[in-house]
């Protein structure tokens, strides 16, 4: 399926990147970005290269690990009966992961395998100090796998994505288009964050209509050791992973602070409290979230000191009033 490209921009340095990628928010593909790093060049140079180099930064972790039994898909998801996973999660030692992918090279049907999200610091703190990008506020994570589809999701982060070895696709939707993916379950997510039940290798029309138009929406960024991709706050984005070794780093932050609370948390809440009600009632406090939480006009008729929480709060009176909440909610 043919999308349209996300920009490529060749002039964007490792030096420049936070600045430039600081309030955007569509996706940009950035050529080059860390083809400087040691790690990229071993990968040029061969996977057993980098199989080596990574093993040599390995602190001696256990990861957790992604496996899906051979003749699969390679596509992580939900079983044919939606009751759990086709894929199998363990904490693995890395260096015994590493050498299994070295194994799988060249087989076809092989089992799938993909490291996911261990944080540098902790598991090769060797490749973060030889392979540097400063992001303020976020931490390398690397995913290492072979062939495989990582399906439909968001992060509620901004991401930096760094191709390190092998070749990334990623389809991206933007947010606007969340009511057109079909999102899953909220609770018994794959890997923390909810997924779109449509599928893009094979879309069923019938069972998902509205993806139609997502994908009328939706743009490509196709990735080669040494690129980096920016994916904008809770863009969703399919990867799939074409080489039978590639591995990525990526860099998420959020520029909100922990002091605003956890959104998802916040959207379940208001799903148990206000989703059933009548639909009169439904349709007023749909209104009330409009004006009071998106509309940033709110309070503003008010002088400064009667506005509360409808005016600029300090990070102790938005602790304040969590905690209230929260007692409120146990009684």
């Amino acid at each position: 399926m043919d999308f349209p490209s996300v920009e490529i921009r060749h002039d964007i340095g490792p030096d420049e990147v936070a600045a430039h990628l600081a309030g955007r928010d569509v996706p940009v593909i950035l050529k080059g970005l860390v083809s400087a790093w040691p790690a990229v060049e071993r990968a040029r140079r061969s996977p057993g290269e980098m199989i080596d180099y990574l093993k040599a930064c390995d602190a001696g972790r256990l990861a957790e690990t992604f496996r899906q039994a051979p003749g699969g898909d390679g596509k992580y998801f939900y079983d044919e009966g939606s009751a759990g996973f086709n894929f199998q999660r363990a904490a693995i030692p890395l260096k015994m992961t590493l050498d299994r992918l070295n194994e799988l090279r060249g087989q076809a049907g092989a089992e799938r395998i993909y490291i996911q999200s261990a944080p540098l610091k902790d598991y090769m703190p060797r490749f973060k100090a030889e392979n540097p990008l400063n992001i303020p506020g976020a931490e390398p994570r690397i995913w290492v796998g072979n062939r495989a589809v990582t399906q439909t999701h968001f992060d509620i982060n901004y991401n930096l994505v760094c191709m390190v070895a092998g070749r990334k696709r990623f389809v991206l939707f933007p947010p606007d288009q969340t009511k057109n993916l079909y999102m899953g379950p909220l609770e018994a997510t794959i890997s923390g964050v909810p997924t779109s039940m449509a599928s893009l290798e094979k879309p069923d029309f019938d069972a998902h209509p509205r993806f139609r138009e997502a994908l009328a929406n939706a743009m490509v960024a196709n990735l080669e050791p040494g690129d980096g991709l920016y994916v904008p706050y809770m863009w969703w984005h399919h990867v799939s992973s074409s080489e039978d070794l590639n591995v990525q780093v990526n860099y998420w932050w959020n520029t909100a602070g922990a002091e605003m609370g956890a959104p998802m948390l916040v959207l379940m809440l208001a799903m148990l409290g206000l989703r059933d009600l009548p639909a009169d009632q439904n349709k007023a406090w749909q209104a009330m979230f409009d004006h009071l939480v998106f509309s940033g006009e709110a309070g503003g008729h008010l002088p400064p000191e009667m506005r509360g929480i409808l005016g600029d709060m300090a990070p102790d009176q938005r602790l304040m009033i969590r905690r209230a909440i929260g007692r409120n909610l146990q009684d």
